[in-house]
């Protein structure tokens, strides 16, 4: 009996790993490698840069003590060879920089950062931020810009492709970098692989 239960733990947490569907589509936990090669961005590379880049700027101090930052993210901009969908990227970001951050951030995102720019001329006239009588829209404090950009070589080996992951907050008034911080990959791989 005791056996059985242990070989049954066994098989079900040996099932954990994948699960296979009919024409042999497998269900990933979406940390795992899918094997099939690329030297691109995957899923592993999502998470863990999202996750550094959130604990990084969970831990900056902020010049302003006692008073929540409001940081604007805007879309990555991708000059990799690539086709990513930054919106992907930007809202994983997004998502663990709220959960890291514990409600000492304030995040807001913004399409462009012409919005912002446009935003912080109506900060200044005063038709955002709270009044004594009125809550407006939260105006941004700061900016986090983000890009990707690679390295690629190929022969008739292989490809290689080198990815920096840079993200910069700016101060939205004076421009000055607050922070900076970045993720790199480097994978080299057979030719083949189509990223969409």
């Amino acid at each position: 009996m005791k056996n059985g239960i242990i070989l049954l733990l066994l098989l079900s947490l040996s099932a954990c790993k994948y699960s296979t569907l009919p024409n042999n589509t497998k269900i990933l936990d979406s940390s795992q490698d899918d094997n099939l090669g690329g030297t691109g961005t995957d899923s592993t590379d999502v998470r863990a840069m999202a996750e550094r880049m959130a604990r990084e700027i969970a831990g900056i101090n902020w010049p302003k003590a006692g008073v929540t930052p409001r940081v604007a993210l805007l879309p990555l901009d991708n000059q990799t060879r690539f086709r990513i969908d930054p919106k992907l990227l930007q809202n994983k970001l997004v998502k663990d920089l709220v959960n890291f951050s514990k409600g000492q951030v304030s995040y807001l995102a913004r399409d462009s950062e012409q919005a912002v720019m446009a935003e912080r001329a109506k900060k200044r006239a005063g038709m955002y931020d709270s009044g004594k009588t009125t809550v407006a829209m939260a105006g941004a404090d700061y900016l986090l810009k983000g890009e990707m950009r690679s390295l690629s070589k190929a022969s008739k080996e292989g490809v290689s492709d080198y990815i920096v992951y840079s993200f910069q907050l700016i101060d939205a008034e004076s421009g000055v970098i607050l922070w900076m911080g970045d993720y790199e990959t480097k994978k080299m791989g057979q030719t083949g692989v189509i990223y969409q």
